[in-house]
C-alpha cells in the first residue's frame, strides 16, 4: 500500500526546485536532462510514486528500465520508502529484463516459429561455440572468428530495424555471419544477452497485439541513464511510447555517456529533445559538489553549461599530486600519503575512493593498499561481489544480514526474500513457492549466525543449501548461477583468499572501507573525498582515445564523469611533469570561483 504522506513529504520537498517539481507534474513526453549531483534519482521515483497515485488506475501500473541491476535496486529501495513494492502494479530492472519478462516470456510463444516453448539463455561458453560454428559456414577464411564477431556484435546491436536496407546494405557478410550465429542458437533452442532487446523490438513493432497489451499493462514508462541504454531501448521507445501510446519520462545525460563499447550513443538522447511531442526539462542545480569543483568540472568536460551550486555550498577542495614516477609510484603515495592525510583531515574511510581506468590499475592500488593495511573493497571487474549481478548482490547482503544485521533488519528478511523470488522465478511466485523457498532461506540464515564460517566456507554451504535447489525449479531464464561458484574460487584457501565472514560482508572493526573503482563503475556514485589515479599525459587521453574525435569525446566524458563525483575534495594524482592536459583546462576553471 502506497504511502500518502510520504509522497506529499517528498513532493513538498522537491517544490523549492522549480524544473523538478515540473518533471513531477508532467503528464506528456518528457525528458529530464539532469546533471551531477542534480537529484535525478530523487526526482524520477516521486515522479512514479505520483504516477502510481494518481495518474494511473489499479491494477495499471507503471515500468522503469534502468542500465543496470544496481540501478534498479536503488530504485527499489527508494520507491519502498513511499510503500511501493517492485510487485504487481510495477517493473523496475534493465532494458534486456524488461524485454524478457514483459514481452519475450509472456508472448512470443503465440507467435509460431519464433522461439522453442522451452527456450533458455546461453551460457557463454555455447555462444562461442555458436560463433565459431557459424564463421565456419558463413566466412572461414582462416582469421579467428571471435575477434571478426566484435565487428557482427557492433552492426547487431546498432541495425536494429533488419526490415531496412542498411541491413544488406552495409557490409552483408556481417549480416549473414549474424544470422547464422543466431540460427545456431534457435537449433540449440538459445538466445542470448542481446537477442533479448531485438527480439522485443521484432514482436513489438510486427505484433501490434502486443503493443497493446503492453500499453494495457503500463500506461507509463520511465527510462533512467536513458543515453547509456543504445538503439535497441531506443527502438523500443519509438514504437511503445510514440507509436503505441505509452506516456515516456526519460531522465539522463549526454554529458555522461561513457558506454560506447556496448552500443549506447548520446544523440538518441539529444534526438528526443529535439521532437516537437516532447518536453524538455534541465535540472541546473548540483546539490552534491563545492562550487569550486562544479567550476572544474566544465574544464574537464571542456564545454560550457549552466550548471550551479546551491546557495551557501562550501567551495570543495582541489588538490594537484606529482609523482616522481609512474603508476607503481603514484600508487604507493596513494596509500602512504594521500589516504592517511584524508583520514587524518577527519573523511571516513567509507566515505573516500579511488577511481582509475582499468581494473589492472585497480591491482596496484590494491596490492598498496594491502600492504599500507587499508582496507577497501573493490567494483571493478576484479571484485569479489560484481555489482551488476543481482545474486552477488543477494549473497552479500546474505552476508551482512548473518554478521549482525539480523540485530536491526539491516538488510530487512523482507528484502532478502523479495531479491530470491525475482532471481529464482523472474516474476511473482504462488504461496507454496514462495513458501518452500523462504524456509529454505531463513534456516540457511539463522544457522549461519555465530558459527565461526570463514567467507569460502559459508559460500560452500550457501550453495549446496541455497543454489543447488534454486537451480531446480527456477522459471528465470537469464542464468548467473555461476557467480556463487566464482565467489567460491576466488575464496580458496589454498590459495591463500580466504577471508572471515564479516569481511566479505564489509562489517569490520575499523572506520570501514575505502572503494576501489574504475571511473565507468564509479558512475552514479558519490562519496565524499575522490582520488584519481593516473591522471598522466598518455593516460588520458590513452592513444586509442587519440585515434578519433568520437573516442576522444568519450574519453573526456568519463574524465568528467570522475571529476563530478566527490561532494568535498577532489585529488588528482599523476607523474610530475607528465599530467593529462585536461589536468591544466581543470586548474584554470576551478580559479574562477575563487
Amino acid at each position: 500500500m502506497s504511502n500518502p504522506t510520504e509522497l506529499a513529504r517528498a513532493v513538498a520537498e522537491l517544490s523549492k526546485n522549480a524544473e523538478q517539481r515540473e518533471a513531477v507534474f508532467e503528464t506528456g513526453h518528457c525528458v529530464v536532462l539532469a546533471g551531477p549531483g542534480s537529484g535525478k534519482t530523487k526526482t524520477l521515483t516521486t515522479a512514479m510514486a505520483r504516477a502510481l497515485s494518481e495518474d494511473v488506475v489499479d491494477p495499471r501500473g507503471v515500468a522503469c528500465i534502468t542500465y543496470n541491476n544496481e540501478c534498479a535496486t536503488e530504485l527499489e529501495a527508494r520507491l519502498a520508502r513511499f510503500g511501493i513494492a517492485s510487485v504487481d502494479r510495477t517493473f523496475i530492472g534493465t532494458v534486456h529484463s524488461f524485454a524478457l519478462t514483459q514481452i519475450i516470456t509472456p508472448y512470443a510463444r503465440c507467435v509460431p516459429g519464433l522461439l522453442d516453448g522451452n527456450f533458455r539463455v546461453a551460457t557463454a561458453a555455447e555462444c562461442r561455440a555458436a560463433v565459431e560454428a557459424a564463421h565456419k559456414k558463413i566466412i572461414d577464411d582462416g582469421r579467428d572468428p571471435h575477434e571478426h564477431w566484435r565487428y557482427a556484435e557492433q552492426k547487431r546491436r546498432r541495425d536494429v530495424d533488419r526490415s531496412l536496407p542498411a541491413w544488406m546494405g552495409k557490409n552483408p557478410d556481417l549480416a549473414r555471419f549474424i544470422e547464422q550465429y543466431e540460427a545456431e542458437l534457435r537449433l540449440r533452442g538459445l538466445i542470448d544477452f542481446d537477442d533479448m532487446p531485438l527480439l522485443a523490438f521484432r514482436l513489438v513493432k510486427e505484433q501490434t497485439w502486443v503493443r497493446e497489451a503492453i500499453r494495457a499493462k503500463f500506461p507509463v514508462l520511465f527510462v533512467d541513464e536513458y543515453q547509456d541504454l543504445g538503439y535497441a531501448l531506443h527502438e523500443l521507445v519509438l514504437l511503445l511510447c510514440f507509436q503505441g501510446g505509452i506516456r515516456l519520462l526519460a531522465v539522463g545525460d549526454s554529458d555522461q555517456s561513457i558506454y560506447g563499447f556496448t552500443g549506447a550513443d548520446p544523440e538518441l538522447l539529444r534526438a528526443l529533445t529535439q521532437r516537437s511531442d516532447v518536453k524538455t526539462i534541465r535540472l541546473r542545480f548540483n546539490y552534491r559538489s563545492g562550487v569550486k569543483i562544479i567550476r572544474a568540472s566544465l574544464g574537464a568536460l571542456g564545454e560550457e553549461r549552466d550548471y550551479r551550486g546551491v546557495e551557501g555550498a562550501p567551495d570543495g577542495t582541489l588538490s594537484f599530486i606529482q609523482v616522481d614516477g609512474r603508476h607503481d609510484a603514484q600508487a604507493e603515495h596513494i596509500a602512504q600519503v594521500v589516504v592517511p592525510d584524508l583520514v587524518g583531515r577527519g573523511f571516513s574511510m567509507e566515505q573516500i575512493a579511488v577511481l582509475y581506468q582499468a581494473a589492472w590499475l585497480g591491482d596496484l592500488v590494491a596490492g598498496a593498499l594491502d600492504g599500507a593495511g587499508i582496507p577497501f573493497v573493490r567494483t571493478d571487474r576484479n571484485a569479489l561481489v560484481k555489482r551488476s549481478s543481482r545474486l552477488a548482490r543477494l549473497i552479500e547482503a546474505c552476508s551482512q544480514w548473518v554478521t549482525g544485521g539480523w540485530h536491526g533488519a539491516d538488510p530487512a528478511y523482507s528484502r532478502l526474500l523479495r531479491e530470491a523470488l525475482g532471481i529464482v522465478f523472474g516474476g511473482p511466485a504462488s504461496e507454496p513457492e514462495e513458501r518452500i523457498l523462504s524456509a529454505q532461506l531463513v534456516a540457511f540464515l539463522q544457522d549461519g549466525i555465530d558459527r565461526g564460517e570463514t567467507a569460502h566456507q559459508w559460500l560452500q554451504r550457501l550453495d549446496k543449501e541455497l543454489i543447488a535447489p534454486w537451480m531446480t525449479v527456477a522459471r528465470n531464464r537469464h542464468q548467473e548461477w555461476d557467480v556463487c561458484s566464482e565467489m567460491i574460487m576466488r575464496t580458496d584457501p589454498a590459495k591463500n583468499l580466504d577471508m572471515a565472514l564479516n569481511v566479505f560482508a564489509g562489517r569490520l572493526d575499523e572506520s570501514g572501507r575505502l572503494t576501489l573503482s574504475t571511473l565507468h563503475s564509479a558512475k552514479g556514485r558519490e562519496f565524499d573525498a575522490v582520488i584519481m589515479f593516473g591522471v598522466n599525459e598518455s593516460d588520458m587521453p590513452s592513444a586509442r582515445d587519440r585515434k578519433n574525435e568520437r573516442s576522444l569525446r568519450e574519453a573526456r566524458r568519463l574524465f568528467y564523469v570522475g571529476v563530478t563525483r566527490p561532494r568535498k575534495e577532489l585529488c588528482l594524482v599523476f607523474q610530475k611533469g607528465h599530467h593529462s592536459p585536461w589536468v591544466v583546462e581543470l586548474y584554470k576553471r576551478s580559479q574562477e570561483s575563487q
